[in-house]
């Protein structure tokens, strides 16, 4: 087993990183590609936000993740 952050794998941490870097590469591809594709409201955005938050707290109950909006 590896070092940890908490209850967090670092090895998790590092996976994390780079689906997310993916995730972003594949977003920007696609809007650039789809000059008609319809976003997501700011509003859609914070529930997706909340949502996540929500489950990353019940995935690591002891972890104290705790999600603030941002003003």
């Amino acid at each position: 087993m590896g070092a940890k952050f908490g209850d967090i794998d670092i090895n998790q941490i590092l996976d994390n990183e780079f689906r997310i870097g993916v995730l972003e590469k594949v977003l920007d591809t696609i809007t650039l590609k789809n000059q008609n594709l319809i976003g997501v409201t700011q509003v859609e955005i914070e529930e997706i936000r909340l949502t996540v938050a929500n489950g990353l707290k019940q995935k690591y109950p002891n972890s104290g993740i705790e999600y603030k909006k941002l003003q």
